[in-house]
């Protein structure tokens, strides 16, 4: 069995139940630029008082088609559900009401059950994404915060944590490249090559991965930095973010002091 066959069983049995009044195909299935790799997006439509019931359903419906290895409910506020099946075919179902179906357009689902034609009210497309000034005034302060914890691992040797943390700071730089993507509905993190332009993956695969070496950790850590700040600076002054100068200027100070003065100058 396929994704799309298990699509195609999906909804032949869905449709009998009246309680869904829509079943809808979202995420690349939905944007129609889905592979053999991408997992079914399913969106329920259904009137609140019918949601445990579906829900309580559908891990029933599901086995029926296919066995199913791996179940887990998502705490997210709506009911999500996902599932795994025996041959590792990946399917989610959000259970939403009407007034809660989100923010959908024609472009980003395809209707497989339409019962009351709520597709046709949707518009066309979505408004182009833009930056959450929040999240990165967020990005810019922890990023700073977590530069200025480099000498504390490094005092206690604790170099395993500090590969975690070097991972931690090239996703904060991955967030930040991200909040450029003006696609409204861009799918999860494994698009991450369709997203960003080609010369920010090149510059993301040449950022060094290193093992728990002292000095290896040390350089990351700053080159992470010299990509991450001045991007950073440049999309701080077009969305009017006050840069926190004495933040950056106290963390250089205390890099300068334990590490040496070049790692104040490091970026």
């Amino acid at each position: 069995m396929d994704q799309r066959e298990l699509i195609g069983a999906i909804t032949d049995r869905m449709a009998g139940k009246a309680a869904v009044r829509g079943l809808f195909l979202a995420g690349s299935f939905g944007r129609q630029t889905a592979d053999e790799w991408s997992d079914v997006d399913l969106v329920a439509l259904a009137a609140p008082g019918d949601h445990a019931t579906i829900a309580a359903d559908w891990h029933e419906t599901l086995q029926a088609i296919t066995p199913i290895v791996f179940w887990n409910e998502l705490p997210r506020g709506v009911i999500v559900l996902n599932a795994i099946s025996e041959e590792w075919l990946r399917c989610d179902l959000s259970i939403v009401a009407e007034h809660t179906f989100g923010r959908r357009a024609k472009n980003t689902i395809l209707p497989l059950i339409d019962r009351d034609c709520i597709y046709d009210t949707l518009p066309d497309t979505l408004p182009p994404k833009q930056p959450e000034v929040g999240f990165v005034r967020y990005l810019i302060h922890e990023f700073i915060r977590m530069l200025g914890l480099m000498p504390v691992a490094l005092g206690r040797g604790e170099y395993v944590t500090m590969v975690l943390g070097v991972g931690m700071l090239r996703g904060h730089l991955e967030s930040l490249l991200l909040q450029d993507v003006t696609n409204p509905d861009p799918g999860g993190i494994l698009h991450l090559s369709r997203l960003l332009p080609a010369e920010q993956i090149r510059l993301l695969e040449d950022l060094p991965y290193p093992g728990p070496e002292r000095d290896a950790l040390i350089a990351a850590n700053f080159a992470i930095a010299r990509a991450f700040m001045p991007r950073a600076r440049a999309m701080a002054a077009r969305l009017d973010i006050d840069w926190p100068d004495a933040f950056e200027a106290a963390t250089r100070k205390r890099l300068a002091l334990m590490l040496g003065e070049d790692a104040g100058r490091a970026w």
